[in-house]
């Protein structure tokens, strides 16, 4: 048994931003901070700490408590709701070349186990999969609810992969993602990685990162999963 855990924005699907807006309109609802676009990279990042570096930017992390952060989070995710229904509805939720027919062809196999590995809330990979169409194929993850921390979700997602599938042994797990983030974080945690350049990096940028495959988008599907098959041994402890 192989898991694939993937992440979500810039990979699966493109949101046109709903994310980083409805996070803009909680963080002036909560802290009454009008948050510049283009302060922070979301890009590879998750949630928490994405808050964490805006309120450092503002001079304000002495503002950040369980409390502040909860409230926060409670507000994004209903502003998150109504930015992704607006976006669906105009055709802004995009899901990416090849992501589909990849899932379809993963569900379809009895030795891969298919979840996530996305610094978004699990309440907020929820609503963007919810809203493209794709909540369907994910059975297990490590989200930024989980930690702030990108390899400490990734362990939990894989984690929760195996136990998920047990009394089935695992004998490989893969991390597919957009960013360099993706890459040291998927390593980090013992994972194979494999690059996609559909989201903010080129190919070059992600081929020098070192990755186990990089490619352009997820289209070739029987590369793939040929990949993850025949390299499945090289699973990292």
């Amino acid at each position: 048994m192989y898991l694939i855990l993937f992440d979500i924005d810039g990979t699966l699907i493109s949101t046109d931003g709903a994310g980083m807006r409805a996070f803009r309109s909680a963080m002036y609802d909560v802290f009454g901070i009008r948050v510049e676009k283009g302060i922070v990279s979301p890009d590879g990042k998750t949630d928490p700490l994405i808050l964490k570096e805006v309120l450092q930017y503002y001079g304000s992390l002495g503002l950040s408590s369980d409390y502040s952060r909860n409230k926060v989070f409670a507000k994004y995710l209903e502003y998150l709701k109504s930015e992704m229904m607006q976006a669906q509805e105009s055709g802004r939720v995009q899901i990416l070349p090849g992501v589909k027919n990849l899932l379809d062809a993963l569900e379809s196999q009895a030795d891969f186990e298919v979840g996530l590995a996305t610094g978004n809330l699990k309440d907020g990979a929820r609503i963007k999969l919810e809203h493209a169409g794709l909540d369907g194929y994910f059975h297990f993850g490590g989200f930024g609810s989980d930690s702030e921390d990108r390899t400490v979700l990734i362990k939990i997602g894989i984690q929760r992969g195996i136990e998920h599938v047990s009394p089935a042994a695992v004998h490989g797990s893969f991390v597919i993602g957009d960013t360099p983030f993706d890459v040291e974080h998927g390593r980090a945690a013992g994972a194979g990685v494999i690059s996609v350049a559909s989201g903010g990096y080129d190919i070059e940028h992600l081929r020098a990162c070192n990755p186990d495959l990089v490619l352009s988008d997820l289209t070739p599907v029987e590369t793939i999963v040929s990949f993850l098959r025949n390299n499945g041994y090289r699973n990292r402890k």
